[in-house]
This record gives C-alpha cells, sequence and structure tokens, in this order.
C-alpha cells in the first residue's frame, strides 16, 4: 500500500509542477525567421495579318439575261486573320517577411529563370539591408524575354543576423505559362462593300488562334440594252487597332441577247410586277398588272398568284399563259407549236370562267399548259433566262 500511494504523490507533484494535467511540455524559444512570397504575371501581345478573297456564290457561272431583267447576283467575302505573337514578357513581385524574433541582415537577392535568364529585381534599398522584426521588403521586377515557352521564377534570399554572414537562404519559385494575350493589336476588322448589302455574316477561332470570317453580299443587276457586260463588285476590309486596308473583286459576266430573248418562268413574272417583292421588270406595263383576265372576275396579277387548287385546268393554264405573253412582250421568239398553243388558250379563256369547263377541256387546258411551260423555262424556243 506504500508503494502505491508514493507513486501516485510522485505522479502528482509532477503534474503540479507543468501547470497542465497533461505533464511537463518542454518550451522551444523563437528565433529569427525569413519567409519569401513571388507573383509572376506573364504577358504579349498578339498581332493579327489579314487576307480577304472574294467569289460570286449566284449565279455559278455568267448570267443571261433578257433586256430589262433584274437579277439578284450573291457574293461571299472570306477573311482569314493569322495571329503573330511578340513582346513576351513577365513582371511581379518579391515579399520579403521577418517572421521571426528580432531583426535579420539580407543579403541582395537573386531571382532567375528556369530558362537560364537572370531577373533584375529592384528593391529601392541597399544590400545587405536590416529587416526588422514583423517587417517585410518589396521588390519588383519586369523582365522581356525572346519566346512563349513557359517558364519557372525562382527567388532566393541569403540572410543572417550580424550582417557578416548570411548563412541561411529563404526562397519561393512561381511557374508561369503565356496563355491569353495581354494585348491584341487588329483582333478585329469592318468589311465594306458600297455597291452591295450586306446579308449575312459568320466567323470562328481556330485553337491555334486564327480567326476565320464569311460576310455575305447581294446586288441588283439590270441591263435595258443588249449586248455583253461584266460587273466588277469589291470589297475593302478596315482593321479596328491600325486601320490597315486590303480588297478584293469579283466579276460576273452579263450576256443580255439582242435577237431571239430568252424566256422567264412564271415564278420570275409573278415576283417582278410592280408589286414586287422583286425589282419591277417593265415588260408588264404591256398587260398591266390590274388589267382583268378575261372572264375570272380577277387581274392578270390576281390570276397569277392563285393557286390551282385540286389541280384547277383553268388556273394552271393561266400561269403559263400569262407568262407567255409576257415572254413575247419581251422579245422572246416563239414557236408554231407555242403559238397553236397560245391562240387556244386566248380562245378558252374569252369563253370560260375558273369552274365553267368540263373533264375535256380541263385536259386540253393542261396540254397545252405544258407546251407553254416548256417554253417558258426554255425547252422550246429560245433559251431560258438567268433567274
Amino acid at each position: 500500500m506504500r508503494y502505491g500511494y508514493s507513486v501516485l504523490l510522485a505522479v502528482g507533484l509532477l503534474a503540479a509542477c507543468s501547470g497542465s494535467p497533461q505533464g511537463l511540455q518542454p518550451q522551444v524559444a523563437a528565433g529569427p525567421e525569413v519567409a519569401v512570397e513571388k507573383t509572376a504575371n506573364p504577358g504579349f501581345t498578339r498581332v493579327y495579318t489579314w487576307i480577304i478573297a472574294k467569289r460570286v456564290t449566284d449565279p455559278a457561272d455568267a448570267l443571261l439575261l433578257a433586256p430589262g431583267q433584274a437579277y439578284r447576283v450573291e457574293y461571299a467575302v472570306d477573311l482569314v486573320g493569322t495571329p503573330t505573337d511578340r513582346d513576351f514578357q513577365v513582371e511581379g513581385t518579391v515579399t520579403i517577411k521577418n517572421t521571426g524574433v528580432g531583426a535579420v541582415v539580407l543579403k541582395a537577392p537573386t531571382d532567375t529563370l528556369s530558362t537560364g535568364e537572370a531577373v533584375h529585381l529592384s528593391c529601392g534599398v541597399d544590400f545587405p539591408y536590416t529587416l526588422a522584426e514583423g517587417a517585410s521588403l518589396v521588390c519588383t521586377y519586369s523582365q522581356t524575354l525572346p519566346d512563349g515557352k513557359p517558364r519557372t521564377n525562382t527567388v532566393t534570399v541569403p540572410w543572417g543576423t550580424d550582417g557578416t554572414s548570411f548563412p541561411h537562404t529563404a526562397s519561393a519559385e512561381k511557374a508561369f505559362a503565356f496563355q491569353e494575350p495581354s494585348q491584341v493589336v487588329d483582333g478585329s476588322v469592318t468589311v465594306s462593300d458600297p455597291s452591295a448589302t450586306p446579308t449575312q455574316a459568320t466567323s470562328g477561332v481556330s485553337p491555334e488562334g486564327v480567326i476565320t470570317q464569311t460576310h455575305l453580299f447581294e446586288r441588283w443587276v439590270r441591263f435595258d440594252a443588249c449586248g455583253e457586260y461584266e460587273v466588277e463588285n469589291t470589297a475593302t476590309f478596315t482593321t479596328h487597332t491600325t486601320g490597315a486596308q486590303g480588297s478584293a473583286s469579283a466579276t460576273v459576266k452579263v450576256s443580255v441577247p439582242c435577237e431571239g430573248a430568252c424566256t422567264l418562268t412564271q415564278g420570275y413574272w409573278k415576283t417582278h410586277s410592280r408589286y414586287g417583292p422583286a425589282p419591277y421588270d417593265a415588260t408588264w406595263a404591256g398587260i398591266g398588272e390590274d388589267t382583268p383576265f378575261y372572264l375570272s372576275g380577277q387581274s392578270h396579277h390576281e390570276v397569277l398568284w392563285t393557286p390551282p387548287a385540286g389541280g384547277n385546268a383553268y388556273y394552271i393554264l393561266a400561269h403559263q399563259f400569262i407568262a407567255a405573253q409576257l415572254n413575247v412582250l419581251n422579245g422572246a421568239s416563239t414557236t408554231p407549236a407555242v403559238d397553236a398553243a397560245l391562240a387556244w388558250a386566248e380562245g378558252f379563256f374569252q369563253t370560260h370562267t375558273p369552274t365553267s369547263f368540263g373533264k375535256t377541256l380541263a385536259r386540253q387546258a393542261k396540254d397545252h399548259a405544258a407546251t407553254l411551260d416548256a417554253y417558258n423555262n426554255g425547252l422550246a424556243g429560245p433559251v431560258h433566262c438567268s433567274e
């Protein structure tokens, strides 16, 4: 019992001496200490060089037009912006902190890159330099580089306490890579084509930073006199930073026959009256859009826009008949078969309304409509105009 009591007393005395129920803890005196922090901010300039090309997308080849016929020509302007990266540099700060007890003396720090370049630090003090307890010294740097390779920036600070020897070092490193440019020159352009109207634009950027753009334009061409023509269209780009310019042209050859003019379909004549939506073709003045169409109770323009519901032979024939009449007025020559179809159709319309005929006449009307359709499409008689 006495032995056990002695042991418990000894343990209790030790705990009392430590001031802690866990016993005595060793006390470590704090000494001098230096810590270093570093930033590295890469930057570079990306300069774009642009090339331009222009092409005709419609028509695929040359145009064949009747005198006074309007045609919408469509163009595509292609641009490619190729980047060149330059003026690589890295800049940042080195912060040296006295995190221990008492002053320390710093020797001049050294800052190097993993590719071997030495970096000049501007600290604003002379070395050796005494750094007081709790104080910090901030150095800055800005280094130009020959290329955009990724690098690691390492700074080392020798230090001591008496100013005569520097047995300790503190260091920090920061890796960096050149990803996004800090400045972009001529990264965008404005495209203009004074003689055409823009309709659509698309663009994209490749992983390498190459910019591609396509701008679509359109313009109407028309010649009232027969002959051979060339229509040249020029597009120009202007860069937004330096104002650099470039241009490209595309040419469309247009043939307007002097004799035996080409023919146009009912679809053309429907859209080129004074009601639009396409530019007005003056050939309509020879008939008049609002002139009553025989016994139909409608004008020529209204008949042409009336769908032949259920295969109504009256309107099927009327559409081809009106188009053929306009083609003849426009100077297109005919064939005996076309003349016969036109004469039969006129007699039919002078006698019948859209619903006052039987199956036999309906079949004959469709046969004559097929003859006029072939004529209007350039399959019988003169060639077909571009539409």
